[in-house]
């Protein structure tokens, strides 16, 4: 009854509305053998300017309608998305906002976002109309009539039909891996178990970790083996890890992964219905973006990093500095990187106000982390101790909206010192490149402008041959105070986090410590060489009587006390982040 009515209230309203996206691929030799420039249309090789006669393609319709007015506007609509199919304003779940919001879109005829147009047409038929709203509907509720146990979907859907075929008690899988995934024992075979796999056993992983939240999901090296979508990362991080699952294919759907992922974070609980069922409904899989040479923002700046060869049977990371020369502060709402394949992380630093005039890189030379002997070149990390992070992705591909109406706001004194490394394990060398293009917001479009987190504990010792945890605290005021920010601000918006140390770092973890005493980890890195950057949907609000406790733990395997220094030999302690405030 419930399904009818809505049916019913959607068709009465929208029966006549439709919106039409406007990627649709073009021929580019369609329109006539003119020199007028008709705009900018999507093509088979992307994003590319069409001169014709008209906008009437060789069959006689008009394709006007699917020009964009510059190359920005294209390609801000037609890239590889990311995300769940049906999650329109990107909070991890399928509900009714998601639907308030699209037939808003339709009865308003509102230009979507990119995003929104990806997620919102569910049938793929490159309109937003009434059919999509019904297929959202029909996620929605049915996902409502799912009464299992989150882990009973995951063994029952997932895990019996594509994995216990060959993960059954007495068969080779079952032996090589150590896991049988059986219905009957598979919850008890993979949580918190040993792997099989020497590699991922000293690195310290289990099959599945119960520990919740980011530090549950880097323990896990069922995670590690099913999520497709880290391809690129898993095959250069972890060449020893074995093939990815199921073997040989077709891999879980993104909706599945998502599901997965979501309940490994909540702690992998054998009972409760701790993820929303909808996910589910995304059955599209994982391909990897194709490497895409970016066009210059119309307002912001473009960054190239190469071409540069990357040698076979290693990896190599390097360092080069630009300078735009700004005038003045500019501020930054958005971020595309687009790296050629074999790429570990790209990062974008700039440097701290401190640094002696002697250490700023000289432009445009390529610096490179390692010698032919594989020796460190001290000489070109100098300026690595004066380094404030400012955005980066271990993604072939990214591209991060800040949140809406919020800028970051540079500073003009510097530029970027570009970091890269690359990973290339073939017999033959491969080519590294990079693009990074800023696009940057006017004034009186920013509500908000964020800076900079930097959060960096110098005061440290670390006695030789011994593991030690050294604990920081900073209270709301130590922040407000070490970032300039004014004493009448009351809350401050974190809405990211990098940590970053050096290679005796075996753990990094941050807490909100709350004014009654308690506290909550919300950020756990594992890896000093490659933390994860933590991008927060809904900001972490600080205020008065909080604070964040940093706790970083350190093997000091050497005869000699570590304290805080430059070279990789020293050792490091500091979170970066972006806040603002209001």
């Amino acid at each position: 009854m419930i399904r009818n009515y809505i049916y019913m209230f959607i068709i009465s309203i929208l029966f006549s509305s439709a919106f039409t996206h406007d990627c649709v691929e073009l021929n580019p030799y369609d329109y006539g053998y003119c020199d007028m420039l008709l705009g900018v249309g999507w093509t088979a090789d992307g994003c590319t300017y069409i001169s014709g006669c008209d906008w009437t393609n060789s069959e006689g319709n008009d394709d006007s309608g699917y020009f964009f007015e510059s190359m920005e506007e294209c390609e801000d609509e037609c890239f590889n998305h990311e995300g769940i199919l049906g999650d329109l304003n990107e909070d991890g779940t399928i509900n009714v906002l998601d639907i308030v919001l699209l037939v808003n879109i339709i009865i308003n005829d509102i230009i979507p976002n990119n995003h929104i147009q990806w997620a919102a047409d569910l049938n793929l038929d490159v309109l937003l109309d009434v059919l999509d709203i019904v297929l959202l509907v029909n996620i929605i509720l049915d996902a409502s009539l799912e009464a299992r146990p989150s882990w009973e979907i995951i063994r029952d859907d997932i895990i019996v039909p594509r994995c216990a075929s060959c993960h059954t008690a007495g068969s080779f899988y079952a032996e090589q891996s150590g896991l049988v995934l059986t219905a009957d024992v598979a919850y008890e075979e993979i949580i918190n178990t040993p792997p099989t796999n020497n590699a991922a056993l000293e690195d310290g992983l289990v099959q599945l970790s119960n520990e919740g939240g980011m530090l549950g999901i880097q323990l896990s090296y069922f995670w590690e083996k099913i999520n497709i979508r880290d391809e690129e990362h898993y095959l250069g991080d972890h060449p020893y890890y074995g093939e990815f699952m199921p073997l040989g294919g077709p891999f879980l759907t993104n909706g599945q992964l998502s599901f997965i992922e979501e309940w490994i974070s909540a702690g992998s609980p054998q009972t409760g219905e701790v993820v929303d069922p909808a996910l589910l409904a995304d059955t599209t899989i994982y391909s990897a973006p194709e490497f895409e040479i970016l066009n210059e923002p119309e307002f912001g700046l473009q960054l190239h990093l190469g071409p540069f060869e990357v040698p076979p049977g290693g990896d190599m990371e390097l360092l080069s500095y630009e300078d735009p020369n700004f005038s003045e502060d500019v501020f930054i709402n958005r971020v595309k990187i687009s790296m050629r394949p074999g790429s570990h992380h790209f990062i974008l630093y700039t440097f701290t106000e401190d640094i002696p005039s002697y250490f700023v890189p000289e432009e445009g030379d390529i610096r490179p982390f390692y010698d032919d002997n594989g020796e460190l070149i001290y000489g070109n990390l100098l300026a690595m101790q004066y380094h404030k992070f400012v955005t980066g992705t271990q993604w072939p591909s990214m591209d991060y909206h800040f949140p809406e109406g919020v800028a970051l706001r540079f500073p003009h004194e510097y530029g970027f010192d570009m970091n890269t490394h690359y990973l290339n394990y073939t017999n033959e060398s491969l080519t590294g490149e990079i693009y990074t293009n800023l696009y940057f917001s006017e004034p009186s479009e920013i509500e908000h402008v964020a800076e900079i987190l930097m959060l960096n504990n110098q005061n440290f010792n670390l006695p030789p041959n011994e593991i030690t945890a050294v604990e920081r605290t900073y209270t709301f005021s130590q922040i407000r105070d070490s970032h300039n920010i004014p004493n009448n601000i009351n809350e401050i918006k974190v809405f990211q986090l990098f940590s970053h140390a050096h290679q005796h770092m075996t753990r990094f973890d941050v807490e909100v410590e709350y004014a009654n005493e308690t506290s909550e980890l919300v950020y756990t890195a594992l890896d000093w060489e490659h933390p994860p950057i933590l991008q927060l949907q809904n900001p972490l609000i600080l205020t008065s009587g909080m604070g964040l406790k940093i706790t970083a733990t350190y093997d000091n395997w050497t005869d000699d006390y570590l304290q805080f220094g430059l070279l990789s030999t020293d050792e490091m302690m500091i979170l970066f982040g972006y806040f603002y405030t209001d």
